[in-house]
């Protein structure tokens, strides 16, 4: 019996280690793929934040932590850290809260649904170039949509994008429109997940529509939430480059300066690309920081 019981544990990993082996040729290319343009260019840009260089690769120097330092003093980084941490804290619960409104009303039977879908996905499908140009002319002080109504108001023009009050809450606007639909549409799958039986019972024992979001619907759209708000943090950080870049350049007076585009300006603009690296370090450090923690705030478990 000892002896069947040892020769049927030798084919079990022998199997076994055959299906590892399967699965490791699988994984093989998305290793390969994570290693070649996720993993090297992360240790890339460890080694140059630890250099004085420039584009060119010219007065390449080892520097250590000289670049953490000088950042730690320069008042412009920590401008542009908390002009990013000031879009973070704004966006994340203004989008989160209007796709899952948006995704409420649609998800119900009414008419003309997948039409109003179509059309609030329209701004996620189009180029971001394009919709930050779109609200530069909008914003325009002169012949600008929005201050030719509020001159028909017989309300003073607003210089949007020129004002120090109103042009990081501008930028913030456009990028709302632009992607709060496609949240929409994430939260439209949770949604569909959720078991009519719930409703159903709740409808019986009388519970009214703030009730049913507050004990059925919210907390059953929690890893949905947790994961928009996740993404949401990390496009603060890291895809508000281009309505920057298109719509103030940075100003007025660095107000809109946010971090990515701090870190563009010094590496392409003032060739200062290990100083760029060592910022680019401590944004990715701190995205990576606060995604953990979210995970933890999520985690089922607490």
């Amino acid at each position: 019996m000892l002896q069947n019981s040892l020769v049927m544990k030798n084919k079990v990993s022998k199997k076994q280690k055959k299906e590892m082996m399967i699965a490791y040729l699988f994984l093989l290319p998305a290793l390969l793929v994570i290693g070649i343009f996720v993993i090297t260019p992360i240790c890339k840009l460890f080694y140059t934040s630890m250099r004085s260089t420039d584009l060119m690769g010219g007065n390449d120097i080892f520097i250590g932590l000289k670049n953490y330092s000088d950042l730690v003093r320069d008042a412009e980084f920590i401008r542009s850290f908390k002009a990013s941490l000031y879009f973070m804290i704004i966006v994340m619960p203004l989008q989160t809260a209007l796709a899952l409104f948006m995704a409420i009303q649609v998800n119900k039977k009414i008419k003309g649904a997948g039409i109003y879908r179509s059309i609030y996905f329209l701004p996620v499908v189009t180029s971001f170039l394009v919709i930050a140009y779109l609200w530069k002319f909008m914003y325009n002080t002169n012949f600008g949509l929005i201050n030719e109504i509020l001159n028909v108001l017989h309300i003073t023009r607003v210089n949007f994008l020129g004002n120090t009050n109103t042009a990081m809450n501008s930028i913030i606007v456009a990028c709302i429109w632009k992607s709060w639909a496609f949240f929409m549409m994430i939260y439209l799958a949770g949604l569909k997940e959720i078991p009519v039986s719930l409703y159903e019972s709740a409808a019986i024992d009388g519970v009214n529509s703030w009730q049913k979001f507050r004990y059925i619907t919210f907390p059953m759209l929690k890893k949905t939430t947790l994961f928009i708000v996740m993404i949401t943090s990390m496009d603060a950080f890291v895809k508000v480059f281009v309505p920057v870049f298109a719509m103030t350049q940075g100003g007025p007076r660095g107000t809109t300066n946010i971090l990515v585009f701090h870190i563009w300006r010094q590496a392409f603009r003032l060739n200062q690309v290990g100083y760029a690296s060592a910022a680019a370090v401590i944004m990715f450090l701190f995205v990576l920081i606060m995604s953990i923690i979210q995970f933890k705030i999520g985690d089922d478990k607490e």
